[in-house]
């Protein structure tokens, strides 16, 4: 049945993936670092660290990619601040794989919640602005190459 499940899990996300447009990824991706560092909290609590380790890399693989994803080109200034973001979020992770202090996975929940709150709340004027900038960029791209 678990097994049943995770299958499910992993057909609802990539399908999700796949009709989504940039700003429902980042979203999806923002949910699946707060859940896994949630998960993660969790675990410790139970004191299983087998599975502490695998939702503790699960966050620090998305953070990453956040990380890489962002267009440093367009908006330096923005993309900096995320940076230094998902970096302090990853090195933190990093400490508390060996710590184990619960507080510091609150910390981090209450540094993502807010931007993860912000990304579902923007407004779909800014949306589509961001998807036309994005399309514009790669067609420029595009031509360039």
């Amino acid at each position: 049945m678990r097994n049943n499940l995770k299958a499910y899990n992993k057909v609802n996300v990539e399908s999700g993936i796949l009709a989504s447009d940039p700003h429902v990824i980042i979203l999806m991706m923002l949910d699946g670092a707060l859940g896994s560092i949630a998960q993660a909290k969790g675990a410790i609590e139970r004191k299983d660290l087998e599975s502490k380790s695998t939702l503790i890399t699960k966050a620090i693989n998305i953070l990453s990619a956040l990380r890489e994803s962002l267009d440093k080109e367009s908006q330096p200034e923005i993309s900096q601040s995320f940076d230094d973001l998902y970096s302090y979020c990853i090195a933190r992770l990093g400490e508390l794989t060996i710590s184990l202090e619960i507080a510091g996975f609150d910390e981090l929940i209450q540094l993502l919640k807010p931007l993860r709150d912000a990304w579902e709340q923007m407004p779909e004027s800014a949306k589509q602005e961001g998807i036309k900038r994005l399309n514009e960029k790669n067609a420029s791209q595009a031509i360039g190459a």
